[in-house]
């Protein structure tokens, strides 16, 4: 029997409530840390970690073939089974990953020609291993929509991070503090979910439910290697061309847009996955709206504010030796905004079962960006830029008919979940820039900027979306009284 509507839509958006509260708080610490790390490091040592976190991006994408999705839909009463299965398998998966990436380290440094990647990459290796031991429990947590979890994991994955990579960096580690900060926050991450949730695997691998949790996931996990492919491809291709130091700059030029933007809608699709799975397949239709409408609520002015307020933020958070980066990050938000507004109608399709639909569209994008990439590449990360976001540009409205189509939505319903928010958007960029004309200190641009953004984003959206909003506090706050 399904869950309540009401009910289903509360659990959901208390989850999300404690899904931003990892977010928000998690992504400032990031950004408090990378901000101190970048004029602690050079863009040249950035670049090497961006270089081999990006091959293990590749192989992420195959972590657990989709063993931990699998669980997340089945049935509760198959749940202590199919987790023993995950949790076993995910971890010989894990150590087999980490093991392949020690072998390939010293085929990716003569790739691109650094040597120092082998070391590198070979340590970041046993990320894999690590976050195996706590992706089952995580799992468990999301099913249950005990986003709780999630957010304490994440805090102390951040936190213990950032600690270590700076005071690895102040004592001159280099590149080094980066690595090693990052599986610090790993392994703290793993302990903080066995600590919280209850499930004790045994120390054997089971094959209960296997064929089946791996013909769901197998889907998945070819969709997510498709995706790894198109979000990481530019730095394949940067790091090939241009050098570890133009893939620092582009990192940097990513970080703000990927922390503000597309973890925001990461994030949601995490949350609507397993609310997605207990809703009648009836009812899906008017989740996909919904998670449209609240999606855009979400991403669009927070893009918006990227694109016109990224000179004085680049300036203020990461220093001089970063300005490169500033028209970067325009057009990356652009690019990340328009993957963030895809995600409700790809979180639609994997749970609907039509994940193949995903890498249709996957295969002749990467395919097209291969070729573009190719052609502009050595006319350097800005071309890199305007390749991958036009192209995305192009995919999105495939993706929202494809949906449409696919729900019985009328296109006109998908675009009248967005419009009032690119309006009210519209007019918060045009507020921002005439605060930019008439402030100088940059600080003081961003301050004042992004306060009467925001001020004037909220306004006019309370007054074209007034049910939306009023909706959205009903269900997050069904305690409280009608305003």
């Amino acid at each position: 029997m399904s869950e309540p509507r009401h009910s289903l839509a509360t659990r959901a958006l208390r989850g999300m409530a404690w899904a931003y509260g990892a977010y928000v708080g998690g992504r400032v610490l990031v950004l408090v840390a990378t901000a101190i790390l970048a004029r602690l490091l050079t863009p040249a040592e950035f670049g090497l970690v961006a270089l081999a976190l990006t091959f293990m991006v590749f192989m992420d994408a195959a972590r657990d073939l989709g063993l931990g999705q699998a669980l997340i839909v089945g049935e509760p009463g198959e749940e202590a089974e199919q987790a023993q299965t995950a949790f076993g398998w995910g971890v010989a998966i894990g150590l087999s990953l980490s093991l392949a990436t020690a072998a390939i380290a010293p085929l990716a440094a003569r790739f691109f020609d650094e040597p120092e990647l082998t070391g590198l990459l070979a340590a970041l290796g046993a990320n894999f291993l690590i976050r195996s031991l706590g992706a089952t429990h995580l799992a468990l947590a999301r099913k249950a929509l005990n986003y709780r979890v999630r957010t304490i994991s994440e805090m102390a994955d951040v936190t213990v991070r950032g600690i270590v990579g700076i005071a690895l960096a102040l004592a001159g580690f280099g590149a080094w503090s980066l690595v090693l900060g990052y599986l610090a926050g790993s392994a703290t991450s793993s302990l903080a979910a066995w600590v919280l949730v209850s499930f004790r695997p045994r120390a054997r691998l089971t094959r209960a439910h296997l064929g089946g949790m791996l013909r769901f996931g197998g889907t998945l996990t070819l969709v997510d290697i498709g995706a790894v492919l198109a979000y990481n491809l530019d730095y394949v291709f940067i790091g090939r061309v241009l050098g570890p130091a133009a893939v620092g700059l582009y990192a940097i030029a990513y970080r703000l847009p990927e922390l503000v933007v597309m973890n925001v809608a990461t994030v949601a699709g995490d949350v609507l996955f397993p609310a997605y799975a207990a809703v009648d397949r009836a009812r899906v239709r008017d989740a996909y709206l919904s998670a449209l409408r609240y999606t855009a609520m979400l991403v669009v002015p927070l893009a918006t504010g990227l694109i016109v307020l990224a000179e004085p933020l680049v300036s203020v958070l990461f220093g001089d030796q970063w300005d490169r980066s500033a028209e970067v990050m325009q057009v990356l938000a652009c690019h990340t905004l328009v993957v963030a507004l895809a995600i409700p109608a790809g979180t639609v399709f994997k749970v609907t079962g039509q994940a193949w639909i995903l890498l249709a569209v996957t295969v002749p994008y990467l395919g097209l960006l291969t070729v573009a990439l190719a052609i502009f590449a050595d006319e350097g990360i800005m071309a890199v830029a305007i390749c991958t976001t036009v192209l995305q540009a192009v995919g999105l409205p495939i993706m929202t008919t494809i949906a449409s189509r696919r729900l019985a939505v009328p296109l006109r319903a998908s675009l009248a979940a967005v419009v009032p928010v690119l309006l009210a958007a519209a007019a918060m960029a045009a507020a921002m820039l005439a605060c930019a004309e008439l402030i100088d200190p940059a600080l003081v641009v961003l301050l004042a900027g992004g306060a009467l953004g925001a001020a004037v984003y909220l306004a006019l959206l309370a007054a074209v979306a007034t049910d939306d909003l009023r909706r959205l506090r009903r269900m997050a706050f069904p305690g409280a009284s009608a305003p």
